[in-house]
């Protein structure tokens, strides 16, 4: 009976474990809050535009979601654009949402105590781009 009684309460821990890391992540009118503390601007304009600038309004990341061809046959792909270090990125098989996005920031410590970390730009853009743009036909 001993042995099932620690089998339960590592299995609670193992699951458990990963809320204890992951940060809360919610939107409130304009403003981002990261466990419960303001932490980013929501400047979007509409919902395929988002626009997210850190408190003192010096670094600005964009999402856009772009549809490719017409009707269903079309595919959706989201950029990423971080403007003052102009650099972005493009993903297909991970669509971003705004909320999404905050958190994976968050995670692979691009934001970090609500400020933009430009050390960890070129990992996380490494991590997620699949340069979906280089392979479209311009005309």
């Amino acid at each position: 009976m001993n042995k099932i009684k620690t089998v339960i309460f590592l299995v609670i821990i193992l699951f458990s474990g990963n809320n204890l890391f992951s940060q809360s992540v919610k939107f409130k009118k304009d403003k981002v809050l990261v466990d419960g503390k303001e932490c980013l601007i929501d400047n979007s304009s509409n919902a395929n535009n988002v626009e997210l600038t850190t408190n003192d309004g010096k670094q600005t990341i964009f999402l856009k979601f772009i549809r490719t061809g017409i009707g269903q046959n079309g595919g959706l792909y989201t950029k990423i654009i971080f403007f003052e270090q102009n650099k972005s990125f493009t993903s297909r098989s991970y669509i971003f949402t705004k909320k999404l996005l905050v958190k994976k920031l968050l995670s692979d410590k691009v934001i970090v105590d609500c400020e933009i970390n430009e050390e960890n730009i070129d990992k996380f853009i490494m991590k997620y781009d699949e340069n979906i743009e280089d392979g479209l036909i311009r005309y």
